[in-house]
């Protein structure tokens, strides 16, 4: 009889205590669902959430050797990102590709200790696209780890250099900011180097900007570039359209590149093409348009100034052209 009461007293003890720790679990994990569930619901966080997933989505081509009668767009600085401009990023460059995008304008300086780096200048990068301060050139590795607006890459001339070996059918065009032949050819002669450490005929895609008659004669006679391009933005203002236009024809520039920001950059540039326009000569060479930001602008340069393209943080090749068939097909 006792073992009898003792097994009873045993059951109803578990039992309670079973009630109880059933009831204890419940209110811990009360609407969380059970453990499956939470697992399997569990946020996947990365250990860097900056980190963007970069991959080619638009299909590569051939190398379109005449590109300056077949893209109307240049991307400025690698193109702009989520309306962010200037960045040089490698994931502006990725999302311009990706529509459509073959010709990229980059801007250069050094680092602190001698690397070719892609940024406007050092003060815009330390103070506007980063919050680090300062003016001052970084070092590579420095200049490596910041993060443009906190989240985009930042791309030293070489890194391009390995992309453009990668993937073949883009460009790439450079400011140097040098506007004196010394300067020029320090520069110049740093880049071939790296060039050449990485694909001689990588250079065969790499357009340099010339800024002075004098400097596009420099760059001609001592490089071996398939293009140069005259840009006029450092020039015009102690120059006219006819003087432009006598070189641009005596030494058979491809691209002439302007403003039109003002009355007098207007007027040089399309004096320089009427002029050209009256001796049979306009189909010689191409005249680009910076910076423009709207479809309607660019559509006006192309169709009413007969220039042929621009240079755009925002609008994209696939964009432009787009539009240009679009309105073809209405007329």
């Amino acid at each position: 009889m006792k073992k009898l009461l003792v097994l009873a007293i045993s059951i109803l003890v578990l039992t309670a205590f079973g009630s109880f720790a059933f009831i204890l679990f419940n209110n811990i994990y009360k609407d969380e669902g059970n453990f499956d569930d939470r697992r399997d619901n569990a946020p996947v966080v990365n250990v860097d959430e900056t980190e963007q997933v970069l991959k080619i989505t638009s299909d590569v081509g051939e190398l379109v050797e005449d590109w300056n009668h077949t893209y109307r767009v240049m991307a400025h600085a690698l193109g702009g990102i989520d309306n962010y401009d200037y960045t040089n990023s490698l994931e502006a460059f990725y999302q311009n590709y990706n529509e459509g995008t073959r010709l990229f304008e980059i801007d250069l300086d050094t680092t602190s200790d001698g690397g070719i780096c892609l940024i406007h200048t050092w003060e815009d990068f330390r103070n506007k696209l980063t919050d680090i301060g300062g003016d001052w050139p970084m070092s590579t590795e420095e200049f490596k780890k910041a993060k443009i607006h906190g989240k985009y890459k930042t791309v030293m001339f070489k890194d391009l250099l390995e992309l453009m070996n990668e993937i073949p059918d883009f460009y790439i065009i450079i400011d140097s900011k040098t506007f004196d032949i010394e300067g020029s050819e320090v520069m110049y002669n740093k880049m071939i180097e790296e060039v050449d450490s990485v694909n001689p005929e990588l250079i065969n895609r790499i357009i340099p900007q010339a800024y002075t008659p004098d400097m596009y004669v420099f760059l001609d006679e001592n490089y071996d570039f398939n293009k140069i391009i005259f840009t006029l933005y450092h020039y015009y203002v102690d120059s006219d359209g006819q003087k432009i236009y006598q070189f641009v024809k005596e030494h058979k520039v491809p691209v002439v590149v302007m403003h039109m920001d003002n009355e007098w950059a207007t007027k040089v540039i399309t004096d320089i093409y009427a002029y050209a326009e009256m001796q049979d000569y306009e189909d010689q060479f191409t005249i680009y348009i910076h910076t423009v930001n709207q479809i309607d602008k660019a559509l006006k340069i192309i169709n009413d100034n007969h220039f042929f393209g621009v240079y755009s943080d925002f609008i994209t090749e696939e964009a432009l052209q787009q539009t240009i068939l679009h309105e073809k097909d209405l007329n």
